[in-house]
């Protein structure tokens, strides 16, 4: 029993130093000490330190939070265990209240991982994060996932189904646990329920510098909240004034057009007045020249009547003179024929 315990911790101990690694850098370490294990004659080590499987990306980072962001982690899972307390009460205030806080810390932790990717020099892409924030909400939701993301050796994301976390095969280098993980169960975060009586002061202490750090990281999430609701509102006003600008320009440029087709519309209609004036002036000099027409045409139908009235008795005294002048000429012609015959 103590061969075995003593084999898991040497295999958490190398395990404790690959996982701290970067990803790329895993798999040729992890040979390395597998080959020097062997040249040490230590054929089982060896074995399975070749065995330990490279983290995925959203575990590598969960490993790296547990060195670089230890304090900000733990403060997350002690509230799970709030949580998890107060479902055990059936505490509904209680619960709502740290549901609500829950949603925020792994929120803000989850961004910081982001940034800590960064810092290390292996970027990662949304959906790493959001299986970061994945991973955090099962630590959250049950004991054993917390202790397995505090052993800092994941080897992949962890999903909570319910208020039960599968962890098969998720956290490598031996069943008995980091040295990390056993000191984050015995510090004054993790409840230190089994300390000695002599640790009590030295774990109040703690506790408060650790409730001291969270309300200074809540006073500064409420700062950096506050500031970034006033840009996000001064934003807000500078688009709207840009808005309000560029429609008062508009609307300006609309009514220098609306003057200046008003101007052309007054000159169209001042056009359309004086020809409606020569129109009418014209009308008037024609009316004028038709009544003036008019007069001399009803004069000279006069003139014709009293023509015609001396006319007509002219015509049958001259129908009258011809017709006597052709009787006339008729006997004239008779007489003469006869003259004609007696000679």
């Amino acid at each position: 029993m103590v061969d075995s315990a003593r084999a898991d911790d040497a295999l958490a101990e190398v395990a404790d130093e690959l996982y701290a690694l970067l990803p790329d850098e895993f798999t040729a370490a992890r040979n390395a000490r597998a080959a020097q294990l062997r040249a040490d004659d230590d054929r089982a080590l060896a074995k399975a330190v070749g065995e330990l499987r490279r983290p995925s990306p959203a575990a590598w980072l969960m490993n790296q939070l547990v060195r670089h962001r230890a304090d900000e982690l733990e403060e997350l899972l002690q509230l799970g265990e709030q949580l998890r307390a107060a479902q055990a009460d059936l505490d509904a205030a209680a619960l709502t209240a740290l549901a609500r806080e829950r949603r925020k810390v792994v929120g803000a932790l989850a961004r910081d991982a982001g940034r800590l990717a960064d810092e290390l020099g292996n970027a990662v892409r949304t959906p790493v994060v959001d299986d970061v924030a994945e991973t955090l909400q099962a630590a959250m939701t049950d004991a054993s996932a917390a202790d397995a993301v505090r052993s800092g050796r994941l080897v992949r994301a962890l999903e909570a189904v319910g208020t039960e976390v599968d962890l098969d095969g998720a956290v490598a280098g031996g069943s008995s646990g980091s040295r990390r993980a056993a000191r984050a169960a015995r510090s004054p975060s993790a409840g230190g329920a089994a300390a000695a009586d002599g640790d009590a002061p030295r774990d109040e202490v703690g506790a408060r510098r650790a409730r001291k750090r969270q309300e200074d990281r809540e006073t500064d999430r409420e700062r950096a909240a506050r500031e970034r609701a006033e840009r996000e509102q001064a934003e807000r006003h500078r688009a709207v004034r840009e808005r309000a600008e560029r429609r008062a320009a508009e609307a300006e440029a609309r009514a220098v057009s609306a003057e200046e087709a008003a101007a052309e519309a007054s000159d169209r209609l001042d056009d359309a007045h004086a020809a409606a004036d020569r129109a009418a002036a014209t009308r008037d000099d024609l009316e004028a020249q038709l009544r003036d027409l008019e007069t001399r045409l009803a004069a000279a139908e006069r003139d014709l009547a009293d023509a015609e009235r001396t006319v007509r008795p002219l015509e049958r005294a001259h129908d009258r003179a011809s017709r006597a002048a052709e009787e006339a000429r008729a006997a004239a012609d008779e007489l003469r024929a006869e003259l004609d015959a007696e000679d």
